[in-house]
C-alpha cells in the first residue's frame, strides 16, 4: 500500500523545460512577508503514593545554563514583539497559513478575498514581529532553520523569556495598546459565539457571557493576553451565576466509562486552591496591566451585580472539569497511576504552588472541552496565569525545572496552549517548547536506568515493589508524553521533531492496566501476565521494563519484533512514529529543494534526486510495516482511543509522503499562481505526487476521526480534518475542467466506493491503489454519497464533518478558515 508512493511523482526528474508563467518556478522557496495573525472564534493526579523524587539534578549545571549562553539548539525565546521600524514583516507560515495579503495600509495584495486567517491586524508602532517559515499556525514567531527560537546571541536561554528577564520587562509582556483590526473581516464585527456556526446545539445557559461580550474575539485578533485574564476575573467574581452553571456535555460520550476517577474536592482544598489562585492572577493582571489605569471591571457590563471579589467555582463544577479532563486528555497522556485522581492528596502531598499549577492546569485542559462561554473565559485565564506562575516558580528555583509536578504542569501548559485557539497562547507554546525541552534533557531523565532484581527480603513486601514500580513508571510516561508533544507539534506544524530517537535511553511505558491497578495484589497479578518468566519463576520484584524507545527502533528497523515476540502497547506503537515521521519530513524537505528543470549539466543533481526518492519510498515501506505491527494488535484487542488516533497520525505522516502542504497552501493563497490551467496541473502535480494514494490517506482519517466519540477526540483532530481539506481541495480543482483520463489525472473508470467509510483492506480499496480503477467518494451523515470532483462540495462536505465534533475556539478557527475559503 504504501511502496508504490510516488511513481506517479517520477515525472519531476524529467520535469519540463518551462515552468509555466507566474509561477514559484524551482527556486527554494523565499520568505515572503505577509501579514498573519491568527483568527479563532473566540467568543493525575500524579504519583502521590510515594512521592517521585525529584528528577537526579545538577544545581551547578541547571544554574549554569541559566547564566551563561547557550547553544543555538537550546535557546528559547518568546514570540514576543521587539522594537523595530514600526512595520510588521512576517514569513508564510506552512499549516494553518494566512490566506490574506495586505499592504502596511490594509489594502489587498494579490490574495483572495475569501480566506481570514485567525485574525488580520497591525501592531502598534515600535513593535516588530517575527518570523519563520514551515509553520502550521499563523503565527510570528521567530524560529531558525532547526525549529528553535532566534534570539540575541549570547543571551542565557531563562533570560530571553520575558518573565524571567532582569529586571523584570513586563511591557514585554503583550503590547499595551490594542492592535487594529481590519473591521471589514474582524471577529468582533461577524460575532464570535460558538453558537454562531452551532444554531442547533446547546452552547451554554450564557448566565456568567450576559455580563459582557460572548467569547470575546478580540483576545485572538488583538493578541491581548490581558484580556483572557480580565474575562477569568469576570467569571469568577459572578459567584451566583456558577452556582447553578451545568456543563454542556451529553452523558453519552462518558458511555464507554471514565478514563479515570474523579474523588470528591474537600472543602480545605477549594480554599488553598482559591487562595493561590488569587496570587496567580493577580500577578499575571499587574503583568499585563504595565501600569495602566485599565481597571479590574473594565469588561464588565455597567448593570452587572456581580461581587467584586473573586471566587473559585463550586467543588461540583471543579469536579466537572477534572472530570472532563480525565475523559480527554488522560486518555492520550495517561500520567495518573492507580485510575485515581484524587487533587486532595495532591496539593497536600507536594509544593503549594507547583500542585496548585497541576490542578489548575487540568481544570483548564478539561474546560477547553466544554463548549461554553463559561468553560472558555476560564480556560484561557487560567492558561495565561498559570503560564506567568509557572515561569516564575522556576525562576525562583531553578532546580524546579526538572521537578516532575513542574514538568507535567509544563506539558498541560504546552498541550493546552498550542490548540487553545488563542492566537498568543499558540505562539508561546510553540516558541517556549524548546526551553522545556531543554528542562527535560538536563534532568537526566534521558538516559538510561536499569533497576535491579529486589532482594528475596524485599521481594515478600508487594507494597514495597508496588510503590517503587510506580516511581520508574511515572518518570517513563512523563519523559515519552513530551515525545508525543513534539511529534504533534512538528507534523502539524511541519517541521522536524526537535527530539531524536537516538537520546531516549529510558525504558518505554509499561502496560495500562499495570499503570490502572488499584491494588498491589491486582497489580502483581497483572505483572504476572505481562512479564511472564519460563520455568515458572516469578517476575514481580525482577526489575523488569520494556525496552526503550531507542532500542525499539533498533529491532524495528531489523524488523525483529514479530519474531522476537516482542508485544506491543498502543503507546509504544505511537512513539514508534516519532522517529518515522522524522525521516518522512527530512526526505520531502529534501526533495522540495531540486529543481524540476534539468539540463546536461545538472545530472549530478538528478541522481541525487531520484536517490532521495528512492529513500522515501525505503520510509513509505518502514510506514507499511507499522501499520501492519498495528493491524496486528487490532486483531486480538479491542479498539481504544489511543489506537484510532495512532492511526490517524499514521495515515498524516503517509500523507506527508505524497503531498507537499506548504505548497498546497501556497495554492490557497493564489501565490504565484495567474490563473492558466495549464499551470494549474503543474501545480497539482508539485502539491500531489500520488493522488490516490493520497485520497485513501484522506478517506481514512475521515473514517477514524468520525468513528471516535465526540468527547474524547484528541486536541488535534479538527486540524487533521484542515489538512486533508485542503488536500482534497487542491485535488478538485483539476476536476473542474474538461479532462481526458488520459492526463493522468483521474483513476481508470470503475465502481464508485465510499473511501471514508471502508477499511484499508476492503477490495475495492485494494483495487483502487493497485490498478487505479474505481470512483471514490465521501460519506455524508445521512449515507449519502458525494463526489471529490467539485472544490465547494469537498469543502463544504469537510465543513459538516467539523460541526459534528465538539465545538472549541480551535475547531471554530478551522471551520472558519474552510468557509471563507469555500466563499471563493
Amino acid at each position: 500500500m504504501q511502496g508504490e508512493g510516488l511513481n506517479s511523482g517520477n515525472s519531476s526528474d524529467q520535469g519540463a523545460n518551462e515552468v509555466p508563467s507566474g509561477s514559484s518556478g524551482n527556486s527554494p522557496q523565499q520568505p515572503l512577508h505577509l501579514e498573519v495573525v491568527s483568527e479563532i472564534k473566540a467568543d493525575e493526579k500524579p504519583v502521590v503514593d510515594i512521592p517521585p523524587p525529584v528528577f537526579e539534578q545538577n544545581a551547578q549545571t541547571m544554574q549554569s545554563m541559566h547564566n551563561s549562553q547557550t547553544p543555538p539548539a537550546a535557546q528559547v525565546l518568546s514570540p514576543i514583539p521587539t522594537p523595530g521600524t514600526g512595520f510588521v514583516q512576517h514569513t508564510p507560515l506552512s499549516g494553518f497559513e494566512d490566506f490574506m495579503r495586505t499592504n502596511k495600509d490594509g489594502s489587498e495584495v494579490s490574495s483572495p478575498r475569501f480566506m481570514l486567517e485567525w485574525a488580520q491586524m497591525q501592531m502598534p508602532m515600535g513593535y516588530d514581529a517575527m518570523g519563520r517559515p514551515d509553520m502550521m499556525m499563523a503565527t510570528e514567531m521567530g524560529l531558525d532553520v532547526n525549529g528553535m527560537p532566534l534570539g540575541h546571541h549570547g543571551e542565557p536561554m531563562l533570560s530571553m523569556i520575558p518573565e524571567f528577564a532582569q529586571p523584570m520587562q513586563t511591557s514585554l509582556i503583550t503590547p499595551i495598546e490594542t492592535p487594529k483590526v481590519e473591521r471589514a473581516f474582524s471577529d468582533l464585527e461577524l460575532g464570535s459565539s460558538a453558537a454562531m456556526f452551532y444554531p442547533n446545539r446547546h452552547v451554554s445557559n450564557a448566565s456568567i457571557g450576559d455580563a459582557g461580550v460572548p467569547d470575546l474575539g478580540a483576545v485572538v485578533a488583538a493578541q491581548d493576553a490581558k484580556l483572557n485574564l480580565e474575562r477569568l476575573e469576570q467569571s469568577l467574581r459572578n459567584h451566583e451565576g456558577w452556582s447553578t452553571w451545568r456543563p454542556a456535555w451529553d452523558e453519552a460520550d462518558f458511555a464507554a466509562g471514565d478514563q479515570v476517577t474523579v474523588m470528591q474536592l474537600h472543602e480545605s482544598t477549594r480554599d488553598k486552591l482559591l487562595a493561590i489562585t488569587q496570587s496567580f492572577l493577580h500577578k499575571a493582571l499587574d503583568i499585563h496591566r504595565d501600569g495602566t489605569s485599565s481597571s479590574p471591571r473594565s469588561g464588565e457590563s455597567p448593570s452587572s451585580t456581580a461581587s467584586n471579589f473573586i471566587l473559585l467555582p463550586p467543588a461540583r463544577v471543579l469536579e466537572y472539569f477534572l472530570r472532563s479532563y480525565g475523559n480527554s486528555f488522560e486518555r492520550y497522556y495517561s500520567l495518573t497511576s492507580r485510575g485515581i485522581l484524587d487533587a486532595n492528596e495532591l496539593m497536600h502531598c507536594y509544593n503549594d504552588k507547583a500542585s496548585s499549577l497541576l490542578i489548575l492546569m487540568m481544570i483548564a485542559q478539561g474546560a477547553m472541552n466544554i463548549p461554553s462561554v463559561e468553560a472558555r473565559w476560564l480556560t484561557g485565564g487560567l492558561t495565561e496565569a498559570c503560564r506567568i506562575s509557572l515561569f516564575d516558580l522556576i525562576e525562583k528555583n531553578i532546580i524546579l525545572s526538572g521537578d516532575p509536578i513542574v514538568l507535567h504542569s509544563a506539558l498541560l501548559f504546552t498541550v493546552q496552549a498550542a490548540w487553545s485557539g488563542d492566537k498568543w497562547q499558540m505562539d508561546i507554546a510553540m516558541g517556549q517548547r524548546g526551553m522545556y525541552f531543554s528542562m527535560l534533557r538536563h534532568s537526566g531523565v534521558l538516559e538510561p536506568r536499569h533497576p535491579g532484581p529486589l532482594a528475596m527480603d524485599q521481594r515478600a513486601n508487594p507494597e514495597h515493589i508496588w510503590s517503587e514500580w510506580i516511581q520508574h513508571e511515572s518518570r517513563s510516561r512523563l519523559i515519552y508524553s513530551w515525545v508525543m508533544v513534539d511529534q504533534d507539534l512538528s507534523l502539524f506544524h511541519d517541521t522536524n521533531p526537535l527530539f531524536s530517537v537516538t537520546e531516549f535511553g529510558a525504558p518505554m511505558p509499561d502496560a495500562d492496566r499495570l499503570w490502572q491497578a488499584k491494588t498491589a495484589g491486582e497489580w502483581s497479578g497483572i505483572f504476572e501476565q505481562v512479564h511472564e518468566f519460563s520455568g515458572g519463576y516469578s517476575s514481580v520484584g525482577s526489575g523488569a521494563r520494556p525496552l526503550s524507545l531507542r532500542d525499539l527502533f533498533r529491532h524495528f528497523l531489523d524488523d525483529e519484533i514479530v519474531s522476537n515476540g516482542i508485544e506491543m502497547t498502543p503507546l509504544q506503537l505511537r512513539l514508534l512514529l516519532h522517529p518515522l515521521q522524522s525521516l518522512v519530513c527530512q526526505f520531502t524537505q529534501l526533495l522540495s529543494c531540486f529543481s524540476d528543470t534539468i539540463s546536461s549539466r545538472q545530472r549530478t543533481r538528478a541522481v541525487t534526486a531520484a536517490s532521495t526518492r528512492v529513500r522515501l519510498e525505503e520510509v513509505q515501506a518502514m510506514l507499511q510495516r507499522w501499520y501492519d505491527l498495528a493491524d496486528r494488535y487490532c486483531k486480538v484487542n479491542p479498539i481504544c482511543a489511543m489506537m484510532q488516533a495512532n492511526l490517524v497520525m499514521f495515515h498524516l505522516i503517509s500523507l506527508n509522503a505524497v503531498t507537499n502542504f506548504p505548497e498546497i497552501e501556497r495554492l490557497a493563497r493564489r501565490e504565484g499562481f495567474d490563473g492558466t490551467y495549464q499551470q494549474l496541473v503543474w501545480i497539482h502535480k508539485r502539491c500531489i505526487s500520488d493522488v490516490e494514494e493520497a485520497i485513501f490517506h484522506c478517506g481514512q482519517i475521515f473514517r477514524l476521526i468520525r468513528s471516535m466519540p465526540r468527547s474524547i477526540r484528541p486536541p488535534w483532530w479538527s486540524g487533521a480534518i484542515y489538512r486533508v481539506a485542503l488536500i482534497l481541495w487542491t485535488d478538485s480543482l483539476t476536476h473542474n475542467e474538461s479532462i481526458t483520463p488520459s492526463n493522468g489525472l483521474f483513476p481508470v473508470p470503475g465502481p464508485s466506493f465510499a473511501v471514508d467509510a471502508l477499511h484499508a483492506e476492503h477490495p475495492l480499496i485494494v483495487r483502487y491503489l493497485s490498478k487505479r480503477e474505481g470512483i471514490p467518494c465521501l460519506t455524508k451523515r445521512d449515507g449519502s454519497q458525494i463526489t471529490m470532483d467539485h472544490a465547494f462540495r469537498v469543502l463544504s462536505h469537510c465543513i459538516d464533518v467539523i460541526d459534528e465534533g465538539v465545538a472549541t475556539r480551535f475547531s471554530d478557527g478551522i471551520r472558519n478558515k474552510l468557509e471563507r475559503l469555500a466563499r471563493g
